[in-house]
């Protein structure tokens, strides 16, 4: 049976990534990690990967006006977007929850990297949930998560691309 292995990252949705950067890091003592502009749904998303204590948050900017994150901060205002967990079998995990009638609304391959899927905050107490399967073996440290998280953003088209 699937499981999940661990919370990969937590994701806020933000107006401007650059001063939820200086508020993280000013409160938190949030490390910048990698700041960068993705596609993703089509849309283009800057984002801003901050180490903090031992885990990893992410800044979700508006960056698109049709985006989804923008429709998000539009709909609810910034804050928590999603949470990222890893589960070992992607595959054998959305079977389980297909056969107890979870609907999936976004399923994606990350370049070759990473797989996802989104389960609807219908399902999960109000929260977005991106449930992430890794195509290398786990990275158990946090330097060796961020290490795979570079890797990872290194094959990923930058806005326009």
């Amino acid at each position: 049976m699937a499981r999940v292995t661990r919370i990969d990252h937590i994701a806020i949705a933000v107006r401007d990534v650059d001063a939820g950067i200086a508020k993280w890091q000013a409160l938190l003592g949030a490390e910048l990690v990698e700041k960068t502009d993705l596609t993703m749904q089509g849309r283009r998303v800057e984002a801003a990967y901050l180490k903090v204590g031992d885990g990893i948050v992410v800044l979700d900017g508006a960056a698109d006006p049709e985006g989804f994150v923008a429709r998000f901060i539009e709909r609810r205002g910034e804050g928590l977007h999603h949470i990222a967990v890893v589960v070992d079998d992607l595959d054998a995990y959305v079977a389980d929850l297909e056969a107890r009638g979870v609907t999936i609304p976004h399923r994606e391959s990350l370049g070759p990297l990473r797989r996802e899927v989104l389960l609807s905050p219908k399902d999960t107490c109000g929260v977005v949930v991106q449930v992430i399967e890794w195509k290398e073996p786990d990275a158990p440290t946090l330097e060796g998560r961020i290490a795979r998280l570079r890797r990872f953003l290194d094959t990923q088209p930058e806005d326009g691309a």
